[in-house]
């Protein structure tokens, strides 16, 4: 008899230790999902830099929390995805943010405004310029050195202590990081890379068309900067950066 009751015990605590997994299981398997993951939109094809994305171009699909990506958009949030701009190449399955669409969010901060460059501001600009780089700017005095000799280029400003010696002999760096926001030609068609069908957008080719209209990310202060060196008799080297 006491064998039975001892061969019941081990059948009950088994059932017990096979249950008690199966609820573990549950909770990994199953109830984890709804704790630990979120619903994001995703590219649901291939979206091309200028494409308007459409319904039909997004995917919703739940996603481990470690792996949705700071900024992430979610379903409630593709009404206003709805007819916005691809800023860059948009791969499938891609998580989709607002700086991929929206070009209002390329703004750092509330100060910064979309400025265009007037042309006789600009001595040169790189051929590989294109929307969303990000440059430094190059001051070249163009006056005489008796005229110059009193503007610091790295503020603009009249400096009656500046002696000629310490002006720039050639292009010296006053800004740097500044957000291209569109670069255009003489009318509205933007600066693209003239790539054929099926190779990659990023990739820096022949341009579309010549640029002649550069608009920059810039605050008050910097567009001041700008202003006062080009009322001094500075131009403006655009470049990728440098000392």
């Amino acid at each position: 008899m006491n064998t039975w009751k001892k061969i019941n015990r081990i059948v009950l605590y088994v059932a017990l230790m096979i249950a008690t997994l199966a609820v573990l299981y549950m909770l990994d398997a199953r109830w984890s999902t709804e704790w630990d993951t979120t619903e994001v939109v995703t590219a649901a094809r291939q979206i091309m830099p200028h494409e308007q994305i459409q319904d039909a171009d997004l995917a919703v699909i739940v996603m481990k929390d470690e792996l949705v990506i700071p900024g992430a958009l979610t379903p409630d949030q593709i009404p206003a995805l709805i007819g916005q701009e691809a800023l860059q190449l948009i791969e499938t399955g891609d998580q989709l943010t607002l700086n991929r669409v929206d070009k209002q969010s390329l703004l750092k901060s509330p100060d910064m405004s979309i400025i265009e460059i007037p042309d006789k501001w600009i001595l040169s600009v790189p051929g590989s310029l294109r929307r969303l780089d990000t440059i430094s700017l190059y001051a070249v005095h163009t006056a005489s050195e008796a005229e110059m000799r009193n503007v610091n280029p790295e503020t603009g400003t009249t400096d009656p202590d500046l002696e000629p010696a310490q002006l720039p002999e050639s292009a010296r760096k006053v800004m740097e990081d500044v957000l291209v926001a569109y670069y255009k030609d003489t009318g509205v068609n933007e600066v693209r890379s003239a790539v054929s069908e099926g190779t990659n957008p990023n990739i820096r080719d022949t341009a579309t068309v010549r640029g002649r209209r550069l608009e920059l990310q810039l605050n008050d202060q910097q567009l001041k900067v700008l202003s006062s060196l080009v009322d001094h008799g500075y131009q403006f080297i655009v470049g990728y950066g440098g000392e």
